[in-house]
């Protein structure tokens, strides 16, 4: 009896410096810099002192199936034993439907409850409507919470991680897609303990 007790409170004691650990890491945002259309406006602002950055996209015209195409890279900045440089890596690469986001990402663990706080958190209004209606759509905390445990496995020392995305509209007619407006955020992963 007495050894399980023990048992026990290593693998409680275990679990609580793994949890430490997983904290030990948080995402720092570097720049950004974007481009939008006549019709589909978007404003991004850095925000240095809380480590986030906010959104307002304003639509003028409906858009009658939005996607969004996201690419996630990691850019390595120091070269390997002095000889060559690593290559970019492509992390995360997709298409999707607005209006089929949250089907998706929630096979993505790693990365909902990130989503969740960027979209739907912090008084955010961002509609994933098919179609988006005209209006103004915000999004007031793009931040990646530090208790995402990807963190932790991506992080390499130096690195700079790009997210490149470009938000599409769709014709439902015939497949074709328009550029509607396209952002670029540069990053890094941050070791604190």
């Amino acid at each position: 009896m007495n050894c399980n007790r023990r048992v026990l409170r290593s693998l409680i004691l275990l679990a609580i410096v793994q949890l430490a650990q997983q904290y030990c890491y948080y995402l720092k945002l570097l720049s950004f810099s974007s481009w939008d259309t006549p019709t589909y406006k978007l404003e991004m602002k850095l925000h240095v002192r809380n480590n986030s950055m906010s959104s307002v996209t304003t639509v003028l015209e409906e858009v009658p199936v939005p996607q969004w195409h996201l690419i996630f890279i990691q850019n390595p900045s120091k070269r390997r034993n002095g000889m060559r440089s690593d290559t970019v890596r492509t992390i995360y690469n997709s298409t999707i439907k607005t209006c089929d986001f949250w089907k998706y990402i929630r096979r993505v663990n790693a990365w909902n409850n990130a989503a969740k706080l960027i979209i739907s958190g912090g008084g955010s209004n961002m509609s994933l409507d098919c179609p988006l209606k005209r209006g103004t759509y915000m999004m007031n905390v793009i931040q990646v919470p530090p208790d995402t445990s990807i963190l932790k496995f991506m992080y390499q020392p130096n690195a700079i991680y790009t997210v490149l995305g470009t938000v599409y509209s769709l014709n439902p007619k015939n497949g074709s897609r328009r550029a509607m407006c396209h952002y670029e955020v540069n990053c890094t992963i941050i070791k604190h303990c």
